[in-house]
């Protein structure tokens, strides 16, 4: 078990893309975490909901030599 942070909502069971786009926020050793570490921050920081933004954060990572942390909390792959 692991501590995904007080602001995860988790997929639904039938939902593998989700899933897998969680297993990979959580394997990067990104939380889901607002802005306050209590979770009572208004606007949450941005993680990948599914595995193509998954792929599309490390394809720019990959390209512009960032961590996967750094790649799968971007909101825009744009940004980097």
């Amino acid at each position: 078990m692991l501590f995904a942070g007080h602001d995860f909502a988790a997929p639904r069971k039938s939902k593998d893309r989700e899933w897998a786009a969680v297993a990979a926020v959580l394997g990067a050793g990104l939380r889901y975490e607002g802005f306050e570490p209590c979770g009572c921050g208004q606007e949450p920081k941005y993680r990948p909901r599914t595995s193509a933004q998954v792929r599309a954060r490390r394809r720019i990572a990959a390209r512009k030599g960032l961590t996967d942390a750094e790649a799968l909390a971007l909101r825009d792959p744009a940004d980097a």
